[in-house]
């Protein structure tokens, strides 16, 4: 288990809007009171509960909530309606005002920790059993604040009723976003509250290292945008896990992202409604377009910080439906299937022994970073190290196009490090993913990712500092810049001398390669070893067949692009001679040795000579002596 608590700044925001996310877990709610007028939250049998109208709460009066403080089985504890904020929710499509309640939370729990990142959602009851709301909104981070903001059940009940002509415009959502995302550090007046960040849930990897993969990829693939919940963050369960249930006051995690990694905010249950689940009381990501499961979920305590407390959570369980709606005032789902996902699977080999991941991926824009991740903590768990490693990686991304076809982009490549290594492993893997995304030519749907790996301990990587040639059975020493006696028309095998990089393994590694001689060689084959460079090279120096960079002007000619990796594990051999007719030929090949190479800028060259060839001398045809006489 592995926590990371954010320590950025408190989100203040305007009490237009405020997206404080607290969410949580809870208990048995209490019996319900029937319907009372119009005002009804669910009329389905067993589960019938009222909505406790604004203008009927007093200042004083009693309340009840449920929220989950260690595993999954929630309790009921008291508090006090405190009074309202006016118009702080903003107005709905029709320009109707959302006012936030205030309710003095109690309970030993709230008395120690105060309001607790994880307790958003939490339903809130009148003495009948009328859900008044659900707890979605902080006021401060100290320990003795026990006052929330409560999102009133009413509009709640509403979240995906959008009218179908009456709709928000760009410029007032960019306002509403702005409003939520206020920068940390903005001055704190009179009229404005504090956001708490909701519980974050990863698994597999560390919240820390899946934004960084993240914030890499924003910087190398124009465009690209992650999907990065935000809050405190722990490590937790996978798919396949426990049963937890989805019921009021109870854990629930919203995931974009589920097995081997996982990416999850956490809050509570607010109300069940046959199939129709209410949660949190506040957006999640506010993007219902996304696409998310969601999870029961257990928790392992509320953990006191003067940072801001926060719920624990020790294990997430087996999805158990799909988000629909995530709005403004909480979100919605259904029971039942999870949401469409992808399969990133992993395939890690390390000796003998094989192991396999799978991740599922529901919301796009995290595929690459969930790829990257999950080669990460591949190389973590099968090598124990998180700094020094080695590892051969072969992957594949499964798409299609926009007019339906199907492809898959295939590639491979080495890497070995002894600094940050589970951080390197899976960067081109993910990058790839991105570009395919991100591409300005068409619509390009991921539908899968297949990795297989083979890891080797230890740091190891080698430079060209030798040839040597195969005589008679025996390999000996080419000497650099030397000649050597050669025959036209033969082939000859070699081979390059991979020594170890300082602090690498010490072991050397050789790669062999062939050089045939030309029949049309005018006199000496000129041969040079060393590592591929990604350009043709410097004008007036020796040509080579490098080609130019094809312009990338369609998704195809990405995909040559993408194809076409540099890899890290290649050595070239480029062969140049002049024929007896003059001309210059010049060709490079490149062989995959067994070890990362290092460009280190050296080459070794040397010289293959034949004899002389002659131009054969044509025959003067003899005069005709004529006749006499």
């Amino acid at each position: 288990m592995i926590v990371e608590q954010s320590r950025r700044g408190k989100r203040v925001v305007g009490v237009a809007v405020a997206a404080a996310l607290i969410g949580t877990v809870a208990l048995v709610p209490p019996v319900h009171a029937a319907p009372d007028e119009a005002a009804v939250f669910c009329d389905v049998p067993g589960q019938e509960l009222a909505i406790a109208p604004i203008s009927g709460l007093v200042e004083g009066q009693a309340v009840t909530w449920l929220s989950t403080t260690k595993g999954a089985t929630p309790t009921e504890f008291t508090g006090e309606y405190v009074g309202k904020l006016d118009n702080a929710l903003g107005s709905d499509a029709y320009g109707n005002p959302r006012d936030l309640l205030l309710v003095r939370l109690g309970g030993d729990t709230v008395a120690k920790t105060g309001v607790w990142a994880g307790s958003s959602g939490s339903p809130v009851y009148d003495a009948n059993g009328a859900l008044i709301g659900a707890v979605s909104y902080g006021f401060s981070w100290l320990p003795d604040d026990d006052v929330a903001g409560v999102t009133p059940a009413a509009y709640m009940k509403t979240i995906g009723d959008l009218p179908g002509v009456k709709k928000a415009n760009a410029a007032l959502q960019k306002e509403v976003n702005q409003l939520v995302d206020a920068p940390a550090g903005t001055p704190k007046s009179s009229g404005q509250i504090e956001r708490i960040e909701p519980v974050r849930v990863t698994v597999g990897t560390t919240a820390k290292k899946l934004d960084k993969i993240s914030k890499r990829l924003a910087k190398a693939v124009k465009g690209y945008k992650p999907v990065t919940p935000s809050g405190v963050a722990a490590d937790s369960g996978a798919l396949g896990g426990k049963d937890y249930p989805i019921i009021p006051g109870g854990n629930i995690a919203v995931s974009y992202a589920y097995g081997a990694v996982a990416s999850a905010s956490v809050g509570t249950v607010t109300a069940v409604c046959g199939d129709d689940v209410f949660a949190y009381g506040h957006p999640a990501n506010w993007n219902s377009n996304l696409g998310a499961s969601f999870h029961g979920a257990s928790a392992a305590y509320i953990v006191p910080d003067l940072g801001g407390s926060y719920k624990l959570v020790s294990d997430i369980g087996r999805p158990k439906g799909t988000i629909t709606d995530d709005r403004i005032a909480g979100v919605r789902g259904k029971l039942g299937a999870p949401a469409p996902s992808i399969a990133v699977t992993s395939v890690s080999r390390l000796g003998s022994h094989s192991s396999t991941a799978v991740s599922y991926v529901s919301a796009d824009l995290l595929i690459p970073g969930i790829a990257g991740a999950q080669l990460g903590n591949d190389a973590v768990r099968m090598l124990d190290n998180q700094g020094e490693g080695t590892a051969k990686v072969s992957w594949s991304i499964d798409y299609r196009r926009e007019n339906g076809k199907r492809g898959t982009l295939t590639n491979h490549n080495r890497y070995s490090s002894d600094l940050g290594f589970a951080d390197i492993v899976g960067a081109e893997v993910a990058e790839d993913i991105a570009q395919i995304q991100m591409n300005p030519f068409e619509d390009v749907k991921i539908l899968g990712v297949n990795i297989t790996t083979r890891f080797t301990e230890g740091f190891r990587a080698a430079r060209v500092t030798g040839v040597q040639v195969l005589n008679k059975g025996t390999w000996k020493k080419v000497k650099a810049g030397g000649t050597a006696k050669a025959t036209r028309g033969k082939t000859y095998t070699f081979r390059a001398v991979l020594s170890p990089v300082p602090g690498a393994k010490r072991v050397t590694e050789y790669r062999e390669f062939t050089v045939r001689v030309p029949l049309s060689a005018k006199k000496t084959v000129s041969v040079k070893v060393g590592v591929p460079q990604p350009f043709p090279g410097l004008p007036g120096g020796e040509p080579t067949e490098f080609p130019l960079k094809v312009p990338i002007d369609s998704f195809d000619a990405l995909l040559v692009h993408l194809d076409d990796n540099l890899r890290n594990d290649v050595i070239s051999r480029t062969r140049t001679y002049t024929s007896t007719a003059g001309k210059r030929y010049v060709k490079e090949n490149a062989y995959v040795a067994p070890t990362v190479v290092v460009d280190e800028g050296k080459t070794i060259s040397f010289k293959l000579e034949v004899p002389v060839k002659k131009a054969t001398k044509k025959a003067t045809p003899k005069k005709k002596s004529s006749a006499k006489g």
